[in-house]
Formats: structure tokens, sequence, C-alpha cells
């Protein structure tokens, strides 16, 4: 019996993806931007990210036998547009296929597939499902159970009460524009959290306090969708929540910090919502674990509260739970509508296109670069001296991450014993001052650096710990102004290469971490390709030696391993 395909694909309004399953089991998933080089591919479909899939696991389109789409535009106006018909799927994801015959298209809805895409990947049988970003086909939040291999949603709240957008308006408020999200976060920390926050939680979620907005005109959500649509109304609506809270007024000219207590109360305002959406979803479905995904889920200071909560024995966010997830999702909802299967458990990331040796080597010869193939033992041993020598180390080996985080498969690594490290990544990479860096640590001693409660999220990167009082001065590079960090626990059977790497730095420094920061230049989607590797090392002056599969690239034969 022939393998059955099912490609599932984002083709949404940012951060556009592709997934491939073979028998229900993930090959490979690729985002756009990574391959497009255009963040958040904004605007892009995914038929780079496609084409990719199907080369990775050596198949053609006409191989497929599902398409499986991450929105259900059929519910909305904007599904009559021609895009959406057979012609047009043609067309965006095949463009040099005019004459394929297209496989079955199946439309699954937005949050269906994003609540997919963690339950099915986190290795059981029931959770509790929570699915929190800005805009689905008419919903934001959505709270649900998985069981029998099946989503239920539960309850939805519609896109004006998106806590997505919420945050997104205000990061714009703040002067760190709409993809400045995560610089709020960390701004957070700086500040002093104040009552009154445009959104509160009540009993069975919460509700954003917003001025009357106008109303969103029929013909423009069937033109723009609901991203487009309805996000500058809300946004529009919360403002007068927000000029409440010092400094009074949206950021131009004045320094960030002085925003500083304005984001601790933002970000205050959607813990507490979010932390009474889990209340409540743990009333409805008494299971002890919770998947969750959507935008949102990006928030690790968040997230890390969830955990702590202790509402649940396990919360599993899965590693890419932005749009660029919901290709996984739409296909495991269509595979598993083609029978019963086995979903793949996502205890990594890596999941993305290789970077071979092969390949650095050839990269670093077109640039004029030196370079030098290792060993797996000289290669963790040489780099870790660097590290603790305090150089700065671009690695990317084996296949590329899924997600925004970089996870040791695509990343710049520093020292993490010295504060300036953190000083010199953010010059580097055209950061600002006060944005922290995370760690990389051994699972097995995380324990050393890290107190409390470490769960799943931790494998990604995707929730906040305190750093132990004592570790603090042992790790000041990654340690945030609250005494926070953002650890990634690294895994020997999951990532050899980069365990060895830390275990070597380990027995030469005492210390089980290192910086790790993604890959990437101010502007930049995080590099993916060998070529990409070594256009970002030529450019940035700052990276001391290359790490391509086993190859070390450097500027000098001089600097090479002896």
């Amino acid at each position: 019996m022939s393998a059955r395909y099912v490609l599932g694909v984002n083709i949404g309004f940012h951060d556009s993806s592709a997934a491939l399953l073979r028998d229900g089991a993930l090959c490979a998933l690729v985002e756009q931007e990574r391959v497009s080089r255009r963040k958040h591919a904004v605007g892009q479909p995914p038929a780079e990210a496609v084409a990719a899939c199907l080369a990775m696991a050596g198949i053609g389109p006409a191989d497929v036998d599902t398409l499986a789409i991450g929105w259900d535009f059929r519910q909305i106006p904007l599904g009559r547009n021609r895009r959406f018909t057979t012609d047009g799927l043609r067309a965006m994801l095949f463009p040099d296929q005019e004459d394929l015959v297209m496989p079955a298209v199946r439309w699954v809805p937005h949050h269906v597939a994003h609540a997919a895409s963690a339950a099915f990947s986190c290795d059981t049988d029931e959770a509790a499902v929570l699915v929190v970003d800005g805009a689905g086909e008419t919903q934001s939040t959505s709270i649900g159970r998985f069981a029998d291999g099946e989503v239920e949603i539960l309850r939805e709240w519609p896109v004006e009460e998106s806590l997505g957008f919420y945050y997104n308006a205000a990061a714009e408020w703040a002067g760190l524009g709409y993809w400045g999200t995560g610089k709020l976060m960390g701004l957070a920390a700086y500040g002093r959290a104040a009552s009154g926050a445009p959104v509160r939680a009540v009993p069975g979620g919460y509700e954003l306090v917003r001025a009357p907005a106008a109303q969103v005109p029929a013909r423009r959500i069937a033109s723009l969708g609901p991203l487009m649509a309805y996000y500058p109304a809300v946004a529009e609506s919360l403002r007068p929540g927000f000029g409440a809270f010092f400094p009074y007024a949206p950021r131009e000219a004045e320094e960030p910090i002085a925003y500083a207590d304005f984001a601790a109360t933002v970000q205050q305002g959607l813990e507490e919502a979010v932390l009474s959406l889990a209340t409540e979803l743990r009333r409805r479905v008494d299971t002890p674990v919770l998947a969750l995904a959507g935008g949102v889920a990006m928030n690790c200071t968040m997230i890390g509260v969830l955990v702590r909560s202790g509402l649940f024995d396990r919360v599993y966010v899965p590693p890419v739970p932005t749009d660029a997830g919901v290709s996984l999702g739409a296909a495991l909802v269509s595979a598993r509508e083609c029978g019963p299967f086995t979903p793949t458990r996502i205890d990594h990331a890596y999941w993305g296109r290789p970077v071979t040796t092969e390949a650095g080597e050839s990269a670093a010869a077109r640039a004029g670069l030196a370079h030098r193939r290792l060993g797996d033992d000289a290669l963790a041993r040489f780099v870790a001296g660097e590290i603790a020598r305090g150089r700065i180390v671009g690695w990317a080996r084996g296949r590329g991450e899924i997600g925004q985080r970089a996870l040791g498969a695509r990343s710049l690594l520093a020292d993490p014993r010295d504060r300036r490290s953190l000083e010199r990544l953010n010059v580097l990479k055209g950061r600002e001052m006060w944005r922290p860096v995370a760690p990389s640590m051994l699972a097995e001693h995380a324990h050393e650096l890290i107190e409390g409660r470490l769960d799943d999220p931790s494998r990604f990167m995707l929730a906040a710990a305190s750093v132990r009082p004592d570790a603090r001065r042992r790790i000041p590079a990654v340690t945030h102004v609250d005494g926070s960090a953002r650890p990634q626990t690294v895994h020997r059977d999951t990532n050899p290469g980069y365990w060895a790497l830390i275990e070597q730095f380990r027995q030469l420094t005492g210390v089980p971490a290192v910086v790790n920061t993604s890959f990437n230049l101010a502007g930049d989607p995080i590099v993916d390709s060998a070529t990409d590797a070594v256009d970002t090392f030529t450019r940035a002056k700052e990276i001391d030696l290359l790490v391509l599969g086993d190859t070390v690239v450097t500027r000098g034969e001089d600097d090479l391993p002896a």
C-alpha cells in the first residue's frame, strides 16, 4: 500500500508555512520567511515552503493526496475571492504546475488547526485546549477539549475581544511597533504594574475595556479579512484605556524605558485574563494536561505564570504556536479523518531544512573564507573553548528549528558568565540594550540554575522561570532585571551535538549553560541555509567564528583549529 501524503498550509496574512505528513507522521515543516528571507512573510503565499517540504520528502505535487488549509475562509466573505478557488490555490501554491490535478482540499477552521497543532503533538489521549491569538475567521480566543482524536470547541470570544490585538496595540502605543510584542514583554520586567489595564478577568474568562468603536464595514471585511479589517478598530477602542497610564500618550521620541510601568500593567492584565481562562477551562474539562497555541502563547512570561499556577499538572506549547503552526494542525486534522494514525510526538523543534557539512564548505569556499572539518568530539571541545574565551559563535548544524526561537540549530552562542555578552549580542543584532538574551542549559543540570517547576515549554524556550539567587552571579548575561530567564532545556537524545557542546563548556567552566540567541540580524528572519549563515557572518564582524555542520569557518587561516 502506497504512502498517503497530507500537505498542510497556512495561507493567511502573515507567517505562511507548509507542513508535510506521511501516513500521519510529520516529515517536514518550513516557514515561508526562512526561504523567502522576508520576515513574517507578510502577504506571501507559502509556495517556496511547499516546494521545500516536498523536496525533503523526495516527492512532487502530484504525490500529495490532500491539501489541508489552516483557515476556513468559506465562513467569511473573503472566501469568495478568486484566490481560494481551485485555480487560485494551484497558482498560489504550485505556480509552476499549470496542468496539475489538484488534490482534495480540506478547509480547517483556524482555531481548530491551532488546537490540533498542540493537542496531537503532546503525546496524550486527552487534553484541555486553549487558543489565544489575534484573529481567526470570527474568533480570537477559544477553549475546548481534545479527546478520541477530536477537537471540540466549547466557547469562543469574538475578534472584538482579542487579547492578541490588545497586546499588539499596547506595543504600538509604546512605540515598539505592531510586531514589537516581544519587546513589550521584555520591557515589562523593568516596570511596576498598576491596576486598571483595559482588560479584566471576569467569571468564566475575560473582557476588554474598550471605548465605543466604529462599526467595521462588511466590504472591508470581505476584501481584507479579519486581521486587517478588525485590528484598527480594536486598537483605536483601547487607546483611551492606555492613555490612563503614565506617560499618558503614545510614544514618539521618548526613551522606551518611560513606558516600563505601562508595559508591566499591560502584561499583568494579560496574565490575569489568561489565568481566568485556564481556571474556567479546568472547571469544564477535568484533565491534568493543558495544550496551548495561538500567537499569544509566545508570551513566555505569561506561560511561566501558567506553569507555576499549578492549575494543570502539565502545560504543553508546541515550538510553533503562531499562525505558522496551523499548517501542521490542519494536516493533522485531515490525516485523522483518513483513519486511525499515530501522530508525531513533538519534543524537539528540528523539522526544517538541513545545513550539511558539504553545503557549509561550499558556501564558505564561495565567500573566500577559511574552513576546516572536525569530528564531533573535537568540534565540541574547540567551540566550547572559544566561547569560554569570550568569543561569539554562529552555530548552524542539522535541520533548522520551527518557530521563532533559536534552539541550537541556528543560534548565536556566547559566554553566560560575562554580562558583556548581552551587550555585545544586542549591539551585533541591532537590538535595544534593555532586551534580554536566553540560556540553553543541560536538562539534567537545570535545577542548579533555575528554581521551581520547568515543564514542556522549556524544551522550546517558551516559559520564563526564576534564576536561583545563588546562580545569578554565575550566569549574569542571561539573568533579566527581575531575576528571571527564558531557559531552553537541552536533551541529549534530541540534539546530541548541541548537548555535547554545552557539556564541554560545563567541564571547562563549571557552568552547564551557554547564551543562545537567534542567528539573524535586525529585520532578518533566522538564517536557514548555509548561504544565509555565511552572508550574516560576513556582514556581522562581531561574530568571531562560524560552525556549519561539522565545519569551522573563520575569516583567516590563523583562527582555525590546529
